[in-house]
């Protein structure tokens, strides 16, 4: 799967990995795919819950260990 953008929140604490989110999904267009990986408790749920609020299609959800990778299409 071609990923247009890789963003890395790993050991940043919530809200610093959605401020990052929604910076860097403005600045792309739709139809991109974003991958975004981290580990803080909440991450998985509040980016869950942003691509459902912006209507965005996840792709992938994968977890190992505490870290979270999530992929999906603006």
């Amino acid at each position: 799967m071609k990923v247009d953008k890789e963003i890395d929140v790993l050991h940043k604490v919530c809200p610093l990995p959605l401020i990052t989110l929604a910076k860097e999904v403005r600045t792309m267009a739709k139809g991109q795919v974003v991958k975004i990986s981290g580990d803080d408790p909440i991450f998985e749920d509040s980016v869950l819950d942003f691509c459902r609020e912006g209507e965005h299609e996840i792709l992938e959800n994968n977890r190992e260990g505490r870290q979270v990778s999530i992929v999906f299409k603006i």
